[in-house]
């Protein structure tokens, strides 16, 4: 079972596109888990070294970062990461008015979460991909 000590980080490459254009240069996102007491994570986020602030998630969440107990199982198709060739299952399903969809590897590890919605008359999405982390996945 995949499990994520305190002090342990996850590093996702971030990028954001506007009507399938970049609308930034890519990001990177790091996830560093502060504080686990049971169920409960107190995770601190930086966005390409610059402190954005804290999250409280779930162990029961994919990477201990993600929920997605609300999307629902769509398909599955191997994956290609930097960590190696994965198996996943694909979840799909809104948060709010955004469609999301997850990637996830066995131990709920998430290796792409995609969220997209509507502005104005134009598609935003965001995608998440899992580059880096300093334990084995």
């Amino acid at each position: 079972m995949f499990e994520i000590p305190e002090g342990a980080w996850l590093g996702y490459q971030l990028n954001v596109s506007e009507s399938g254009k970049p609308k930034v240069a890519p990001m990177v996102e790091r996830y560093t888990f502060e504080k686990i007491e049971g169920d409960d994570c107190t995770v601190s986020v930086e966005r390409n070294g610059e402190p954005v602030g804290r999250i409280h998630t779930k162990t029961s969440f994919g990477c201990s970062l993600f929920d997605f107990s609300s999307l629902e199982k769509k398909g599955s198709e191997n994956l290609n990461t930097n960590f190696g060739h994965f198996y996943v299952n694909i979840y799909e399903g809104k948060e709010g008015d955004s469609s999301v969809r997850m990637y996830i590897a066995k131990d709920n590890i998430v290796l792409r979460r995609v969220i997209s919605y509507n502005k104005g008359d134009s598609l935003y999405s965001e995608s998440r991909e899992l580059c880096w982390a300093s334990i084995r996945l």
